[in-house]
């Protein structure tokens, strides 16, 4: 029944004088039913933690505060692989730059300084090394992140946005080039596919240069997708749109901006799927200031960008909830304090796969520095190329395990 329908029956019914008598209550007991109800409502009315709706297929979801102080999982630390001055030339590492896990649980390190990479099993045990510095097969210059494909192949890209392929066993198989800027912070997709960032930095500042693409093992564009936030001219859009991104088991992909308030799902061709927000504590600057760069000897002058960080890496763990390790306090790249401590900027904020905040868990104790996380399955590293020179190893650990 309507509200208007019920008023009207409402007003054409005749009073009952008997029925209005036997709801007679005296005065001191209606006086203790209302301060029972009021004092009910507030405990019984639960707060509204997250807003969302739908727009052309797309759920947005806007998370006011965790859902729970409850920690819907936990991090336990497994083990520090490499260092330093290490004793075992296996297991000393001159600069670190990323890692990646294949299906059967090996790890493979990339040693940027070396120009090589170092698989380990899944007892961390010392299996192989492969790769060396060069501009030959099987030769890298400049190597800065290794993944692994669903076949187990290895994949290193390097600064020139050159990648080179190898086999599961460190044997060389091929080498493709993307065109330069455009394979920044790649992950595969099955076995023959690249995700990366890909907006054009001399390129139009428009919407349609899109900040994502799927590139096949040749180097050639598949699909662009992904809308940038647009600053003033190109090349300060591409600085701003920086990303991290991790797919998932069924190619999905997952991405947080680096210095946007903005998570993001993709299906594996492309089409936006679910969009998520936060109530952050502090604003976003995107500024610049002024640093000098040795250049061919001489010292010039360059515009570098001072952005506020709000993200530092995204993963999806075996429960398809999605991890982002987000910074709790607004801090200057430039200004950083000199007592920064990770713990008090830094945490994990998990996800549900419908993309409500479900809660925070703090950054771990055990990490002093590090230059990016990765996250497979329930397994998550830490890598510090220059302080430790070491990979940390965490277990995402369910609340109810």
């Amino acid at each position: 029944m309507s509200y208007l329908t019920s008023q009207a029956v409402m007003r054409t019914r005749r009073p009952n004088p008997r029925a209005r008598k036997s709801l007679a209550i005296p005065a001191s007991l209606g006086y203790v039913v209302l301060a029972c109800t009021i004092l009910t409502i507030p405990a019984c009315r639960k707060e509204r933690t997250s807003t969302f709706e739908v727009r052309d297929g797309v759920r947005y979801v806007h998370n006011l505060r965790p859902a729970s102080e409850k920690p819907a999982a936990g991090l336990t630390f497994v083990r520090k692989i490499g260092e330093l001055e290490a004793k075992d030339p296996d297991y000393q590492f001159a600069r670190p730059m990323s890692v990646a896990e294949d299906g059967r649980g090996n790890l493979f390190v990339l040693d940027e300084k070396d120009g090589c990479i170092k698989k380990y099993g899944p007892d961390r045990k010392f299996l192989l090394k492969f790769g060396r510095k060069g501009q030959g097969p099987g030769e890298m210059a400049y190597p800065m992140i290794v993944v692994v494909g669903a076949s187990g192949q290895v994949i290193v890209s390097t600064m020139s946005s050159e990648f080179h392929v190898f086999d599961n066993d460190g044997v060389y198989i091929d080498r493709f080039r993307l065109p330069p800027y455009r394979g920044i912070s790649p992950a595969v997709m099955g076995s023959d596919r690249i995700v990366a960032y890909a907006f054009q930095a001399n390129g139009e500042n428009k919407r349609d240069n899109h900040i994502l693409a799927i590139f096949d093992f040749q180097g050639r564009v598949q699909h662009e997708f992904g809308e940038p936030y647009l600053l003033d001219t190109a090349r300060k859009t591409w600085n701003a749109n920086f990303l991290s991104l991790v797919v998932d088991g069924d190619e999905n992909i997952f991405v947080a901006f680096s210095t946007l308030n903005r998570i993001e799902k993709y299906s594996p061709t492309g089409k936006l799927i679910l969009s998520i927000d936060r109530a952050l504590p502090f604003e976003i600057a995107h500024g610049y200031g002024k640093s000098s760069m040795d250049i061919g000897g001489r010292v010039v002058s360059v515009d570098m960008p001072d952005f506020t960080p709000v993200n530092r890496g995204i993963g999806v763990d075996g429960r398809g909830r999605i991890w982002v390790l987000s910074v709790r306090k607004a801090v200057s790249r430039s200004q950083a304090p000199k007592d920064y401590n990770l713990t008090d900027y830094l945490a994990f904020e998990i996800y549900s796969p419908e993309g409500v905040l479900l809660s925070r868990i703090p950054f771990p104790q055990e990490v002093g520095k590090f230059d990016n996380m990765t996250m497979r399955g329930d397994h998550i590293f830490f890598v510090d190329p220059f302080d430790q020179a070491c990979v940390y190893e965490y277990a995402a650990i369910d609340q109810n395990d």
